[in-house]
């Protein structure tokens, strides 16, 4: 009886040790598929921001991330309600800011801003959101450097209400989006020491139990 007792406790901890083995194994492999992939550049901020109103045409399109970004993959468009281009400027990467110049100015309208970057370690990032400039969209682009005399026609029969919207606006619309605001930009990814201490908490614990079984074997 005592011999078959003796059996049976070391096929239960032998049992266990595979077990565990095979569950330290499991989370390991998790782990290490998780951390790079929350790990991947993302958008921090763009400007004009998602959801601005803008008084007047902005004059560039700023794209911030949160990693440096590969400068022969950088596509950013902006479109117009028909999908449209509306920018014929190439955007430039440096470090992790991606600048379009808009060196024309566009009627007024609702727009969309899409973009498409690859990032130092080879992953895409891409999104797009949108912003709206005031103003009749039937009318022709305003010109960048108006002429004096349509400049002084434009300030007598501007109303005082009138003149003061366009600067709050502007003001308000100028803050650039923080990754929350950034449309659908890439989600947001999980810290990296988040996932640190999950694994070492778990690490932790399957080699507490595998202890606890090593006592119990060499007790009995």
């Amino acid at each position: 009886m005592l011999t078959g007792g003796c059996c049976t406790l070391g096929v239960m901890q032998t049992t266990m040790r595979g077990f565990l083995l095979l569950l330290l194994t499991g989370v390991i492999g998790l782990s290490l598929s998780v951390l790079p992939a929350s790990a991947h550049s993302r958008l921090v901020s763009i400007s004009p921001a998602d959801g601005a109103s803008l008084a007047s045409a902005p004059t560039e399109v700023v794209l911030t991330f949160n990693e440096p970004v590969n400068p022969k993959f950088v596509t950013v468009r902006v479109t117009d309600a028909e999908g449209g281009d509306v920018v014929g400027e190439k955007a430039t990467a440096d470090g992790s800011k991606v600048t379009l110049p808009i060196s024309d100015p566009i009627a007024a309208g609702t727009y969309n801003i899409v973009y498409r970057v690859v990032s130092a370690d080879s992953h895409p990032i891409s999104g797009s959101t949108s912003f709206t400039l005031k103003g009749d969209p039937l009318a022709p682009p305003a010109s960048a450097t108006p002429s004096p005399s349509s400049s002084d026609a434009a300030s007598a029969s501007a109303s005082p209400s009138a003149s003061a919207s366009p600067t709050s606006s502007s003001s308000a619309s100028s803050t650039p989006a923080t990754a929350d605001d950034a449309g659908t930009a890439d989600g947001d990814s999980i810290p990296v020491w988040v996932w640190i201490l999950v694994t070492l908490g778990l690490v932790g614990a399957i080699a507490g139990t595998y202890y606890a079984v090593r006592r119990d074997e060499s007790q009995g």
